[in-house]
């Protein structure tokens, strides 16, 4: 019987060290969430600049300008186009 409330206490007792240390790490929660499929503009390839400013409706320049300051997602850049 003691041999068992003694097995008893040291699992209870490792549960609690697992509980507390899980309790104790820390969340990470991402900044911004990145969509792998959402839609990226590549500044560097003539045809999604060429399909890019069809879509958009503006030159390349702007086009690429609005890239450097968004960033290659096409959701960035269309907001960027759209506050200009």
């Amino acid at each position: 019987m003691v041999w068992f409330m003694i097995a008893l206490l040291v699992a209870l007792g490792g549960i609690f060290v697992a509980w507390k240390r899980a309790k104790a790490m820390p969340v990470v929660v991402p900044k911004e969430h990145v969509n792998p499929d959402a839609p990226r503009i590549n500044v560097n390839d003539p045809k999604d600049i060429e399909r890019w400013t069809k879509e958009l409706k503006v030159d390349e320049y702007d086009l690429k300008g609005a890239v450097q300051d968004a960033g290659p997602s096409a959701d960035k850049v269309r907001k960027e186009l759209r506050d200009k």
